[in-house]
């Protein structure tokens, strides 16, 4: 699978984390910006784009909810790629307004906890959040029309097993946002095994 996200100016890691979160579960629950509210419903795994300085990384992280405390925020457990099935592509545009990454979707198999078969059919939402070292998602904005707030984008259900390649572009959501946060579009394409 490959995700390629754009905003609307070269991102500022200073100031924000670009987020792609997946529900692999089957649920179908598209991740939102006020998670709490449905007890983080399509928090399943999730990848974090962020930087220090002129460098960037990506991390892959599973979200481990509280079962006694489901509206309390998951535990970020990381996900270590292996290999080839995760690759990080900074400026992917020959810009700094774009990354993709490629990853092989077994890599969301590799739970630190909770090991559950991965789904056939995910859903996805795509996030700016504050830049924030210790994991606390202060969303800035998402692909739905509400940006950082209700109204929220419903994902279209990634079916797993199929080609496809999926242009997602962000509904104005009429906030003053600053451009290195304000999502233009995420494309999703997926390749199974079988080959497209």
């Amino acid at each position: 699978m490959s995700v390629t996200f754009s905003v609307a100016a070269p991102f500022d890691f200073s100031n924000f984390q670009y987020w792609l979160v997946f529900d692999t579960s089957g649920d179908l629950a598209t991740p939102s910006t006020v998670p709490a509210n449905n007890n983080w419903a399509g928090y399943s795994d999730g990848i974090e784009i962020s930087g220090n300085g002129g460098a960037t990384s990506a991390a892959v992280y599973q979200f481990a909810k509280n079962a006694s405390q489901p509206k309390a925020q998951p535990a970020f457990l990381t996900i270590l790629p292996v290999g080839q099935n995760f690759i990080y592509l900074p400026g992917s545009n020959g810009l700094d307004t774009q990354f993709t990454v490629v990853f092989d979707r077994s890599l969301f198999t590799s739970r630190v906890k909770n090991p559950q078969p991965l789904a056939k059919n995910w859903t996805f939402n795509a996030f700016t959040t504050q830049a924030n070292v210790l994991n606390q998602l202060t969303f800035e904005d998402s692909l739905g029309s509400g940006g950082k707030n209700d109204p929220q984008f419903n994902s279209p259900v990634l079916d797993t097993s199929q080609c496809f390649d999926i242009p997602n572009y962000a509904r104005y959501s009429g906030l003053q946002l600053n451009p290195a946060g304000q999502i233009v579009n995420v494309e999703v394409s997926n390749n199974p095994s079988s080959g497209c």
